[in-house]
């Protein structure tokens, strides 16, 4: 027998095949050779080639990842990593300069595996040739809702640098509205600089992606000085009014709502004002009553009139601010004077045991028409009589007419109605 396999050339061989053949089932069987796909970011080089012509390219987000599938065996692909592989788009290779977009090839290579067993799932990839486009924006600062100490706002914020110089691809340049810097100004009770946080806003307003960004460069760091300025609150304003009403009529008073604000300001601008009594008064111009024969409202941007290094703010403890106060010069005819009357002196009929009355504001305001010495000793405490008549009035919010009584010799100019709010005894004292 061992002769017969020493001298059988052809045994030898078939002995041999079926040995390789054994071998490669075990290691199909241990280690097969499979496929896999790994997402390997584009890397472009040469970008000089396009540059000295003044262009610039840009990758639709859509290409600036290739699939690549590498075939091999599992032990090998277990091993392999997506930053193991390159995968490289170089200008120099365009396969035509006169198509728009140009498409370059493709060459992905990995660590320890032959090209032959790598293949990317595109062979080109389409690269944008674009001017370059360059312009120069100034920085703006927004430290959106953070807040410094309870007794400070922010005064001035100056970013360094104030401008920035943006270049890139023109459809990206062309598209840029302004350059933020984002601080946080959390509880500053001193000045002092703050590292921002660069954002690009696009003209609709919006942020700029991160893929559009990456072609624009390395943009600087950027600082912020952050002055404080200390808050000023219970400012009172007042308000000057021009012209001349109609004839028989007469302007009886004037108010500001809100009758005060809070302010911030520099150290100056907060001596003057307090050399002014803590008063802000609204000038003449503002408010004109020329032939007025009623009341005259106008609502003022009290902002536009603050000296400068001054700003309105939220009182401490508050974020309500509005720029806007509501001017109201009382005209009423010659003869004739405003009072207030406490609601609750109002004498309410009608109403059933089981429903309480509540306000929308605390007092009345009477127009009462009478000698100039009559009204010298009018005192609405004593004189008045107000009542209101809730009949068949149930739960709910009414607007009614006041019922007003005054002695001989005094006339009430307008009607008088006030609104109600009608809810259950419990509901009453729930709410108190």
């Amino acid at each position: 027998m061992k002769k017969l396999l020493e001298n059988n050339l052809g045994l030898k061989i078939v002995s041999l095949i079926i040995a390789v053949f054994l071998w490669y089932m075990l290691i199909e069987y241990n280690d097969p050779i499979i496929s896999q796909s790994f997402s390997v970011p584009v890397q472009v080089t040469n970008t000089s080639y396009i540059a000295t012509g003044k262009k610039t390219y840009r990758i639709d987000e859509a290409y600036r990842n290739v699939t690549v599938i590498i075939r091999d065996n599992k032990t090998i692909l277990n091993e392999i990593k997506e930053d193991d592989i390159t995968a490289t788009a170089d200008l120099t290779q365009i396969v035509d300069m006169n198509t728009d977009p140009v498409y370059v090839p493709i060459h992905v290579t990995c660590a320890g595996v032959n090209s032959a067993k790598i293949t990317p799932t595109t062979a080109t990839i389409p690269v944008s040739i674009e001017d370059v486009e360059q312009e120069t924006f100034p920085v703006t600062v927004d430290y959106g809702t953070t807040k410094p100490n309870k007794d400070y706002d922010v005064g001035t914020a100056v970013s360094t640098p104030e401008n920035i110089t943006i270049s890139g691809p023109a459809s990206i340049v062309n598209k840029i509205g302004s350059i933020m810097a984002e601080i946080d100004v959390t509880d500053m009770s001193t000045d002092g600089k703050v590292p921002a946080t660069l954002k690009i806003i696009d003209k609709n307003g919006d942020q700029v992606g991160d893929a559009s960004v990456v072609y624009l460069g390395d943009l600087p760091d950027v600082t912020v000085d952050v002055t404080l300025w200390k808050k000023q609150s219970a400012v009172k304003l007042k308000a000057d009014y021009s012209g001349t009403p109609k004839d028989g009529y007469q302007v009886s008073s004037i108010s500001v709502s809100p009758s005060e604000v809070t302010v911030a300001g520099s150290a100056a601008a907060l001596q003057e004002l307090s050399a002014n009594a803590n008063t802000i008064t609204i000038p003449a111009d503002k408010i004109n009553v020329n032939n007025a024969s009623a009341d005259v409202e106008q609502t003022v941007d009290l902002s536009s009139l603050l000296p400068d290094e001054m700003k309105l703010t939220a009182a401490s403890g508050t974020t309500t601010l509005s720029k806007n106060v509501t001017v109201k010069v009382a005209v009423l005819p010659k003869g004739s004077r405003e009072y207030e009357y406490d609601v609750e002196n109002v004498k309410i009929f009608n109403l059933t045991d089981k429903l309480a009355v509540s306000y929308d504001q605390p007092q009345l305001f009477l127009r009462i028409k009478a000698t100039d010495a009559d009204l010298d000793a009018f005192d609405g405490s004593k004189m008045i009589a107000a009542s209101i008549d809730l009949k068949d009035k149930q739960k709910g919010d009414y607007t009614v007419p006041v019922q007003i009584i005054l002695p001989t010799g005094y006339e009430l100019v307008e009607d008088v109605t006030t609104t109600i709010h009608i809810n259950t005894l419990a509901e009453a004292e729930t709410s108190n």
